[in-house]
């Protein structure tokens, strides 16, 4: 009886480490799937505001934010994935963060602070959201020299009345180069 018993808590304790290992290899591996999305999203990004700014000015660059970076989102929003930016100092209020967001903005705000790199905050886990066991991502966007002209402390004329425009409760000026702008946010729903 008392080496079934210990049989059984052996069976038991390779079960669990079974599972965590399937655990970790799930976070691993819905990882680097975050992590190649973000690659995605960010050179085609950038790609369309270089040559929207390239045809019309910074003015183009808004715009391109405004309606291509959403496309880009829904395009990469694919097998389950929700693909967003968000940010402290948010310029569009579809993207301000949850309490989940919230939290690891700040954590990657006090840890910039404290001389961490930018390009390594980024953070994966399994959490309940919404009543659903859930893979979340953030990592963090670092201010890039590109974005100076629309999320900088000198922004000209031109590019404040678009801002306006399109964006009347613009919070996502005021930054220099280097600083936390925000995270790349992206979740999938595991059952």
């Amino acid at each position: 009886m008392f080496k079934s018993s210990i049989a059984n808590h052996c069976i038991l304790a390779i079960a669990l480490c079974s599972l965590q290992s399937v655990a970790a290899q799930t976070i691993e591996s819905l990882t680097a799937e975050a992590q190649a999305r973000i690659t995605v999203f960010s050179a085609e990004l950038k790609s369309n505001l270089m040559q929207a700014v390239q045809q019309g000015g910074h003015p183009n660059g808004v715009q391109v934010c405004s309606v291509i970076a959403p496309e880009i989102q829904k395009k990469l929003a694919t097998e389950g994935w929700a693909v967003a930016r968000t940010a402290l100092k948010y310029r569009n209020p579809a993207n301000k963060p949850d309490q989940w967001e919230q939290q690891n903005l700040d954590w990657m705000l006090a840890a910039s602070q404290k001389g961490d790199s930018l390009s390594t905050l980024a953070k994966a886990e399994i959490v309940e959201f919404q009543g659903k066991k859930t893979f979340r991502y953030i990592k963090a966007i670092p201010m890039d020299t590109m974005c100076i002209a629309c999320h900088g402390q000198h922004i000209t004329e031109e590019v404040k009345v678009k801002i306006s425009t399109l964006y009347p409760a613009d919070l996502a000026t005021g930054f220099t180069p280097g600083e936390l702008r925000g995270a790349f946010t992206l979740q999938k729903q595991l059952n």
